[in-house]
């Protein structure tokens, strides 16, 4: 018992030196994630929870891109258009590296914010021309006319600025050549290589890259689901021990359990979920809160995330390899009263029907 309260101070005194001075700008940053993601104009709402064979799942997948890095890019693409504006700049370039889907919540937020843009003016444009029409109809219908026909003129893609993508492979989901202001660059280094060979590009070009790492917005977007799942157990009575997350990149489970454990003061557990083989970034800012906030680091094997993809998809819910690696940690410590975050849903269908094919 000694040694579990010693183990216990010592990790009290690592976060108070560690992370101590970043306090005050983590918690600003949530306030300003939950400001604008419960916007009315925010695309994000909130995602339901549905219990799969015993366990409570955070549909993350449900999401405009299908995946939970919708949160994290409109709040930091928000924020980045407030400094912009505040410059005089409407335009965005933009630099990312990404397999897939970050990408293409970016495409999708940007694609969303050139349409606010486009009904901002219409508003403007349909009052300003309402003033002028002495014509004697009735003005709710003709205002009604010149919004759709201003409506009409909003092209599928197109996007608030121009995007970059920088990958060594991007999963066959998504297809971004034929999109205008889209633009992907084949790399054939390693992650961390093309990472920085996509700052650079940003760099040299004057343009703004995408961090999804060590970025506060990005820390501020993600922790409105420790909020959404605060305020579930609240409000619906259900008590939940234990929250299984994903820990691949780490912004997620870190933003997820700071809000749990500090903000929300609540007593739930959270565990890291990893691929056997498989490493985490060091030296980021969402290191440091793991190291802080999460209770237990655990590993699953490509077994048993398939069958946990087969498990979900039998209960009618799609999940991607990443997302449903949280589901098969649960699965493998039959924890009760537990809780995971499925991330997302972007994998082909054929892919998914030859995986339930070979565990049938």
């Amino acid at each position: 018992m000694g040694c579990a309260q010693s183990r216990q101070n010592e990790k009290s005194n690592m976060i108070s030196c560690e992370i101590k001075y970043l306090l005050p700008e983590l918690v600003q940053a949530i306030k300003l994630g939950q400001q604008c993601l419960y916007s009315e104009d925010s695309p994000i709402k909130l995602t339901p929870i549905k219990e799969i064979e015993g366990i409570y799942c955070k549909l993350e997948s449900l999401l405009p891109s299908g995946s939970v890095k919708m949160r994290a890019m409109y709040h930091m693409l928000y924020r980045l258009q407030q400094k912009k504006r505040h410059k005089g700049i409407e335009q965005l370039n933009l630099v990312i590296c990404s397999s897939g889907n970050a990408a293409m919540a970016c495409i999708e937020c940007l694609k969303l914010m050139k349409q606010e843009k486009r009904q901002d003016l219409q508003a403007e444009q349909t009052v300003s021309e309402f003033l002028q029409d002495d014509t004697p109809t009735d003005p709710g219908q003709s205002a009604l006319i010149k919004d759709q026909q201003l409506s009409s003129k909003i092209k599928p893609y197109e996007l608030l600025g121009q995007v970059f993508i920088f990958s060594k492979h991007l999963n066959e989901l998504h297809h971004f050549q034929d999109l205008p202001n889209v633009k992907v660059i084949n790399s054939q280094l390693n992650r961390s290589e093309t990472e920085f060979e996509a700052f650079k590009y940003a760099e040299d070009n004057g343009y703004d890259y995408l961090d999804l790492y060590n970025d506060v917005d990005v820390f501020g977007g993600y922790a409105t689901i420790g909020f959404e799942i605060d305020q579930w157990q609240v409000l619906t009575k259900t008590k939940i021990d234990y929250v299984f997350v994903t820990l691949k990149g780490g912004a997620l489970i870190a933003a997820i359990a700071f809000y749990l454990k500090y903000i929300a003061k609540n007593q739930v557990k959270v565990i890291g979920v990893m691929l056997y083989g498989s490493s985490r970034k060091e030296s980021t800012l969402c290191s440091q809160i793991i190291e802080g906030f999460i209770d237990e680091i655990m590993f699953v094997t490509t077994y048993e995330v398939e069958k946990a993809q087969c498990e979900l998809a039998k209960a009618e819910e799609i999940a991607e390899f990443n997302s449903a690696i949280a589901y098969a940690g649960c699965k493998k410590t039959q924890y009760k009263n537990s809780l995971v975050v499925l991330s997302g849903s972007n994998v082909p269908v054929s892919d998914l029907s030859k995986l339930i094919s070979k565990y049938e």
